[in-house]
């Protein structure tokens, strides 16, 4: 036995003896500019396209020989825009060993130093990379044909080095730009899965991904479900997208559809239809869940710096940058998204939002809603028409029914115990502009917001907030009560080119002062100038001299000023002591500082209403024919005054 192994050993050697021998008297014998003859003939017949090497041509012999090529290009299609598919300064095509001993040479591996690529479609969507020798025959075996070809050269194997890749939509006529620093695509054989790995650019934007494709010959002859699952980097963030491809005419299915960008996740189904006006994409997409709480969208995807002091992010509070709303109107397309959770900031959430969406032409239709939103309901639709040149228009309607204040008061960072409010609001309002800051300096149209009864417990926005610094003025014993009894709140702004004019349409009413507020809020420049004149509530126990006649906060949005308008506190003092003079008591002086008997409107009534409204019913506190919640039975005109009004009035006038 052991001296029949060592024959067997021995013959096993010769034999692989004579194959090297063999191998190296056929490669010796090569003239390597005789294989370009026929590799381009071949070539030719594959695809019906020409093969141009103007270099030289160099064999490199190994235990894997390869044949370097300088100079090369491919023709691109009779219809391309390019006039090559493929240049490149040199190739280098790894040849499989055994073949050589009978002269033919298979390409196993292809590396391209430095190629340009131009892929592109043409108006029906076919593509420059579909070959017309095999499309010719319309036949699977004609596919089979051209695959086994393309498997002959190598293609199941690429490297590419420091290449450039175009990518034109010919129906949209788009040009995407890829810059490769690496590309490997390695497989076992034509028929086996492709391992891909990409490093480089797209459109600027860094991009890092590795993964499996489904066999060349799959794709090549159609062959449906062919997979493709890839994970990596986008733009500094982590990607993951897996799907099965199936086409058929001019219909590309993507089903199963599972992408991930930073923590937003989304799985579905996406098909795309091509025609001679371009590709219709339809889309069916569910999120589990979308945040916007901060640092779940990832930042800096598009590979844009972030902004710089001065720019237009940093100079306003209503940032002037380009939302991308404007490639999305460009895109031809229709869909459903469904979220199931919406996570906002302060940890509130608003569940399953189901949204439309439709863009043709350049005007993207977004409808939205939600029956779960902050304790309440929520519609809304968005109309972005980008077909005017330089000045794209937005019209936004906003409806919500009975939102919670204390979820409200969380997402805005007012950092106080909320108990009870419902709140109701209304946004129907146009603009032109491309970005946030510019819709807002010039939108015309209406806000409403209306709050009922709440109780709110702590500081306004924290003690150093503009809003604290305004509840001091207006009501400074607040602090020694622990809470404030929100009776009503109202917000009610017409807006033409940016600036609101408030004519007594802001009002706040607690259980122990009122406040209607007139002036301009200006979006275009950012810029706050309201006057607050504060009025008693009827039996209120707050020491009247305490309160300003009058409060005025001017000033830029991220930082207005709050003062006491002296001029109108002299006013208020004159106008006090007049009374005083011609005898009218203390009770004469009280209603002057008190809220209208119910003969005249309160001030939610007069926010709600304008400055023309009627006065409410008697007996009625009227806020509630804002929001349906108002409490009514305030005291009327024989009510008491507060006990302390008269010490008050004495401080007032000096005595």
């Amino acid at each position: 036995m052991r001296r029949a192994a060592l024959i067997i050993l021995g013959a096993a050697a010769g034999i692989t003896l004579l194959i090297l021998v063999a191998v190296a008297i056929a490669v010796a014998t090569v003239d390597p500019r005789s294989l370009v003859g026929p590799v381009q003939a071949r070539v030719k017949a594959a695809t019906g396209r020409e093969l141009t090497i103007a270099g030289p041509v160099e064999l490199k012999l190994s235990l894997e020989p390869k044949v370097v090529i300088g100079d090369v290009s491919f023709a691109n299609a009779p219809w391309g825009r390019a006039k090559d598919l493929l240049r490149a300064k040199r190739i280098e095509a790894r040849v499989a060993l055994l073949p050589l001993i009978r002269r033919r040479f298979e390409v196993v591996e292809l590396a391209l130093d430095h190629p340009v690529i131009a892929l592109e479609t043409d108006a029906q969507g076919r593509g420059n990379w579909e070959f017309a020798a095999a499309a010719a025959a319309g036949t699977p075996s004609a596919a089979s044909e051209a695959a086994g070809t393309m498997a002959a050269i190598g293609i199941a194997n690429l490297v590419i080095d420091q290449g450039a890749i175009s990518w034109r939509d010919g129906a949209s006529g788009k040009v995407t730009d890829i810059g490769v620093d690496r590309l490997t695509v390695r497989a076992r054989d034509f028929a086996a899965p492709m391992a891909v790995d990409f490093r480089g650019k797209v459109d600027g934007t860094p991009v890092a991904v590795a993964g499996e494709l489904g066999p060349v010959q799959d794709w090549l002859a159609r062959r449906a479900p062919y997979p493709v699952a890839v994970k990596g980097r986008v733009g500094g963030a982590d990607v993951r997208m897996s799907t099965k491809i199936a086409r058929s005419a001019s219909t590309t299915t993507y089903g199963d559809l599972d992408l991930a960008w930073g923590a937003v996740e989304a799985r579905g189904n996406l098909r795309a239809v091509v025609s001679p006006g371009g590709t219709h994409y339809i889309v069916a997409l569910d999120l589990p869940s979308l945040s916007f709480a901060g640092g779940a969208v990832p930042q800096g995807a598009s590979g844009s710096a972030p902004p710089k002091a001065g720019d237009g992010a940093a100079k306003w509070v209503i940032p002037d940058v380009p939302l991308p709303l404007a490639p999305v109107a460009a895109l031809d397309a229709e869909g459903t998204l469904t979220i199931g959770d919406v996570r906002l900031r302060g940890g509130q959430r608003i569940g399953k939002v189901d949204v439309r969406v439709s863009s043709h032409a350049g005007r993207l239709d977004l409808k939205l809603s939600s029956a779960a939103a902050l304790g309440g309901s929520l519609a809304g639709d968005l109309a972005f028409d980008a077909g005017r040149a330089g000045a794209p228009s937005l019209q936004l309607r906003i409806s919500a029914q009975g939102l919670d204040l204390a979820a409200l008061a969380a997402i805005t960072g007012n950092a106080r115990d909320v108990r009870g409010g419902k709140v109701r609001a209304n946004v129907d309002v146009a603009a032109t502009g491309a970005t946030p800051h510019r819709w807002a300096s010039s939108m015309s149209g209406s806000m409403l917001a209306v709050s009922g009864p709440a109780t709110l417990i702590g500081a306004a926005g924290g003690t150093e907030s503009t809003l604290s610094q305004i509840s001091n003025l207006l009501d400074p014993l607040r602090g020694a009560r622990g809470a404030t009894e929100l009776r009503c709140a109202v917000v009610r702004l017409p807006i033409a080119n940016g600036v609101a004019r408030v004519d007594r349409s802001i009002a706040v009413e607690t259980g122990e002062i009122g406040v209607i507020a007139s002036g301009t809020i200006d979006f275009r420049n950012e810029t706050i100038d309201l006057a607050l004149q504060p009025r008693l509530q009827r039996g209120a126990s707050i020491d009247v001299s305490q309160i300003a006649g009058l409060v005025r906060v001017r000033g830029p949005f991220a930082h207005p000023g709050v003062a006491v308008d002296a001029a109108q506190s002299a006013q208020t003092l004159a106008r006090l002591g007049a009374l005083a003079q011609k005898g009218g008591g203390l009770a004469a002086l009280g209603r002057a500082l008190v809220a209208p008997s119910a003969s005249e409107a309160d001030p939610c009534v007069v926010a709600m209403r304008g400055a023309a409204a009627r006065p409410p019913v008697a007996g009625s506190r009227s806020a509630g024919a804002a929001d349906g919640s108002r409490s009514s039975g305030s005291p009327g005109a024989g009510t008491e005054l507060p006990s302390d009004l008269g010490k008050a009035i004495d401080k007032l006038l000096g005595r």
